[in-house]
């Protein structure tokens, strides 16, 4: 199959808001890993100012972006708590097979590993892989898998590559109630106290009761992904530095350890070390460290 068809497969889906100075910059930069533009770029805005709107339009009307839904600032979805809904209507506006998944604030970056995409695709195809992705900050392995690649229990819309049906199969085995009401009625993750986090729980479940995992490729300094977890200035600032390979080694691979998952252990390229630790206080404490705490002892379930 030829690198073209392989791209016409895929959508590239994010839900964003805000970086318009360095929007443009990084969708080009996941062009690069891809080895191209995908078949299709899905965007859908969370209520970004005007001058990220404009960097929108204009890559829209390039043809780098396919599909664009802009939210007004004051619209009732318009509501940092319930983002999922954003992000599950990039996902459910997407044509092509399979969507990659990322956010701006992910930073990717290849030099060679030039068959690593085709060689994804093909893992999804096993009966065992829900997804193929990375990005983790904190230990996330599950077991080997072969060379090259691991296994994990985990899935970060940050970077993850999956097949569009399996994607709806899992959102809807879950909150097809709620989708269809249009998000009205209660959030079935609510009662965990986690309804801001409703697309992880619902992934997560899906593989835990299906038995599938994501597949995590193995990082060295010519294939990277890092979530930054950086804005506006400071992601332009990270950025140019991850292009030029700075301070990357002790970032690489964070995911891939069969510790304990471990909010202490987050580490975030182009963070600061007192923003870092702050981060890490703030996570043990807000719902994300509950959630990750749950499955912490899932976790330990599976490895007994």
């Amino acid at each position: 199959m030829s690198k073209e068809s392989v791209l016409n497969q895929i959508s590239l889906v994010a839900r964003n808001y805000g970086d318009g100075i360095v929007f443009e910059d990084v969708l080009l930069d996941w062009f690069e890993f891809l080895g191209g533009k995908p078949g299709e770029v899905v965007i859908v805005d969370s209520g970004s100012n005007r001058e990220t709107q404009e960097v929108y339009w204009k890559l829209f009307q390039q043809g780098l972006i396919d599909k664009l839904q802009i939210i007004q600032s004051d619209h009732q979805e318009q509501d940092f708590d319930r983002g999922y809904i954003q992000i599950h209507t990039a996902g459910s506006i997407a044509s092509k097979p399979y969507l990659l998944w990322f956010n701006i604030d992910t930073l990717p970056y290849r030099k060679g590993h030039e068959g690593w995409l085709e060689e994804s695709l093909g893992y999804l195809d096993r009966d065992d892989v829900f997804a193929v992705g990375g990005s983790y900050n904190m230990p996330a392995k599950l077991r080997d898998a072969w060379e090259g690649w691991y296994f994990s229990h985990k899935c970060s819309l940050n970077f993850a590559l999956m097949k569009r049906t399996t994607y709806m199969a899992a959102m809807y085995e879950f909150a097809g109630e709620y989708i269809a009401s249009g998000f009205t009625i209660e959030n079935p993750a609510a009662s965990r106290g986690q309804s801001r986090y409703l697309l992880e729980v619902a992934l997560e479940e899906y593989m835990q009761r299906h038995q599938v995992y994501s597949l995590f490729k193995v990082e060295d300094p010519d294939w990277t992904v890092f979530h930054t977890n950086v804005h506006e200035e400071r992601l332009k600032t990270a950025r140019n530095r991850y292009r030029a390979r700075k301070d990357i080694k002790r970032h690489m691979n964070a995911g891939f350890s069969s510790e304990q998952p471990d909010p202490a252990k987050i580490l975030y390229y182009g963070q600061p070390p007192d923003r870092i630790k702050q981060l890490r206080v703030a996570f043990g404490q807000s719902q994300l460290g509950a959630y990750w705490r749950m499955l912490k002892q899932k976790f330990l379930a599976v490895k007994a």
